[in-house]
C-alpha cells in the first residue's frame, strides 16, 4: 500500500477596512445592521466593542474591506505550485511579482454610480490650516472626491473617508465638511472645502 500524504490547507485573508463612523456597543448577537446616530439620523458605518478581551470592529458592507494579503498555509511537504518561493526576499526579486499590478473587483452593497451620474468638476479639495487653505495631495484628492461623488449620488453611501497625511491619519467627512485627526490625542478638527477653478 502506498504512503498517503494528507495535505490540509487554510487560507487567511488580511484586509484593510474602512470603519467610517463607528459606535461602541456591548455584545448584541441580534444586531443585523448598525444603529442610527441620533445626532445625524444616519446609520453608523460600523460597530466596535470588546469580545473575549480583544477590541473588534464589525462592518456591514462588503465594499468596506480591501484585500491586502492572502496567506495560504498547509501541512505537508513544500508544494512548489503553491509556494514557488522559499523566502520573501526571493519573491521580491522575481520579475513575475515586481512588474505586475492588481485590480480587485470587490463587491459592494451600494450600486456604483455610472459615469453619466458623476459630475465632472474642475477644482481641488483643501483643508484650513493655521496658515490658510492647503490643498491635499493627488492621492487623497482622488479618495475625497470619490467619496463625495458616491455620497452625492447615493445618500446611503458613506460620507467619511480615511486618508493618510505625512504624519497622521485623518477622517474626512464630506457631509459635515470637516477633517478629524484620528491618531492625535486631541482629535483636532479642521474645515475642508472644494475649491472650484
Amino acid at each position: 500500500m502506498p504512503n498517503l500524504v494528507v495535505i490540509s490547507s487554510t487560507n487567511l485573508l488580511f484586509v484593510k477596512k474602512h470603519t467610517g463612523k463607528e459606535v461602541e456597543l456591548n455584545q448584541n448577537r441580534a444586531l443585523a445592521v448598525p444603529p442610527i446616530d441620533s445626532r445625524t439620523g444616519l446609520k453608523y458605518n460600523s460597530v466596535t466593542g470588546n469580545t473575549a478581551g480583544s477590541q473588534v470592529w464589525i462592518v456591514y458592507e462588503n465594499g468596506r474591506a480591501y484585500p491586502e494579503y492572502l496567506v495560504r498555509y498547509y501541512v505537508g511537504s513544500r508544494d512548489e505550485s503553491r509556494s514557488p518561493y522559499l523566502s520573501k526576499k526571493e519573491a521580491s526579486k522575481s520579475k513575475r511579482w515586481s512588474s505586475c499590478s492588481f485590480e480587485l473587483d470587490v463587491p459592494t452593497s451600494n450600486p456604483q454610480p455610472s459615469a453619466s451620474q458623476l459630475t465632472a468638476r474642475q477644482g481641488f479639495w483643501e483643508y484650513l490650516s493655521e496658515s490658510g487653505w492647503v490643498a491635499y495631495d493627488a492621492a487623497n484628492q482622488a479618495l475625497i472626491e470619490r467619496t463625495f461623488q458616491d455620497f452625492s449620488v447615493t445618500a446611503t453611501s458613506p460620507s467619511i473617508v480615511v486618508i493618510k497625511g505625512p504624519e497622521w491619519k485623518y477622517e474626512v467627512d464630506v457631509a459635515s465638511m470637516k477633517q478629524k485627526n484620528i491618531q492625535h490625542s486631541l482629535s483636532t478638527e479642521r474645515e475642508i472645502r472644494f475649491h472650484s477653478t
